[in-house]
């Protein structure tokens, strides 16, 4: 059976920028509506537990799990600064058969095929919200492994750690082992940039086309790495959002608005230090479009919330699973995630 975590009363706050790393971080810690919702969710996502703790729905180790604990952890937060202790204690409190989340994350960590890019993924969304070593992981008390050793074995002379996905990933794991990017692998992001301002998965500029995912993963990673939301490739990749957000307030993938496209782009654009909710960072980077009716993701996300709590995905009609519920979280939450962000630039 589940067992729930508690829910603590929320103490009412004046609205402040709240200060994450170096910039300001535009949280969900404000918006009733958005907690609301959030809360719901994670109430649906703790009925999807799996038998080892984990939330693979969909069948496919890794997939679904670390953005589970993530959303988690999101939700139990009771105040605006992210506290590590609240993210841990709400997901070790999920279980199911006597095991959390984090059993399942353990059988992961200790996989011999385990890639740098699922170890990054690891850091980003498990280890460094809650608190935890990445040199000496080991929940279950089976043997430590050093998730920054596997980082750093993919690493390849030109910057890349495998996938363009994964270097992404380790782009920003890096930063917070070690307190910085390697240059070679802020070059190799650089270089991948497409015409249009935005990524695709391969990393490959030559085919053509960008995506709303890639394009959102590479501005957090390029935050990471301490470029400024002035840099031409931000405000370029920033611009390509803007151009590429439907009337709705949503991205789309594969021309259906998306749940997961959507969340990834709102906390780019938290990560370049602006508030999604507003038109003020579609204003500064397309000024084109200012004076343009603007219509918040952030509320679309909430109209996407079905009666049992979770977030409808128009992939839902091959089978329902976690993936849109969590990513969604972290998007109305967006306390620890994105997990670096850096100051926008002044509106208009």
């Amino acid at each position: 059976m589940h067992r729930r975590y508690q829910r603590h009363g929320f103490r009412v706050m004046i609205l402040v920028a709240v200060l994450a790393f170096s910039g300001c971080r535009f949280t969900g810690w404000f918006d009733a509506a958005s907690k609301a919702t959030a809360a719901d969710a994670v109430d649906w996502l703790l009925t999807q537990q799996q038998a080892d703790g984990g939330f693979e729905v969909a069948g496919f180790p890794g997939f679904e799990t670390p953005d589970a604990v993530l959303a988690i952890a999101e939700d139990a937060q009771q105040q605006s600064k992210w506290s590590k202790a609240q993210a841990k204690a709400a997901v070790l409190a999920a279980t199911t058969g006597g095991f959390s989340a984090l059993h399942a994350i353990d059988d992961l960590a200790d996989s011999p095929d385990l890639s740098a890019g699922q170890a990054a993924k690891l850091v980003v969304l498990v280890t460094k919200p809650l608190g935890d070593g990445a040199t000496t992981y080991d929940p279950d008390g089976d043997g430590a492994r050093n998730l920054k050793s596997v980082i750093n074995a993919g690493a390849a002379p030109d910057g890349t750690y495998g996938a363009f996905n994964a270097t992404l990933y380790a782009a920003i794991a890096l930063r917070a082992l070690n307190g910085t990017v390697p240059a070679a692998t802020i070059t190799a992001i650089r270089d991948a940039q497409g015409a249009d301002g935005g990524w695709n998965f391969a990393g490959d500029p030559s085919l053509g086309f960008s995506d709303i995912d890639t394009t959102g993963l590479a501005v957090q990673a390029l935050v990471a790495a301490k470029v400024p939301a002035s840099d031409p490739d931000v405000r370029g990749a920033l611009s390509y959002l803007a151009e590429s957000q439907g009337a709705s307030g949503a991205w789309s993938s594969f021309g259906s608005d998306d749940p997961n496209s959507t969340s990834v782009a709102v906390l780019a654009i938290t990560a370049a230090g602006y508030d999604p909710a507003a038109a003020c960072w579609r204003d500064v980077v397309a000024p084109a479009m200012a004076g343009d009716p603007y219509v918040s993701p952030i509320g679309w996300l909430r109209s996407q919330q079905a009666a049992d709590g979770h977030i409808e995905s128009p992939n839902d009609p091959f089978g329902v699973n976690t993936f849109a519920t969590s990513q969604t979280v972290q998007a109305l939450r967006r306390s620890s995630s994105p997990l670096f962000v850096t100051n926008g630039e002044a509106c208009p």
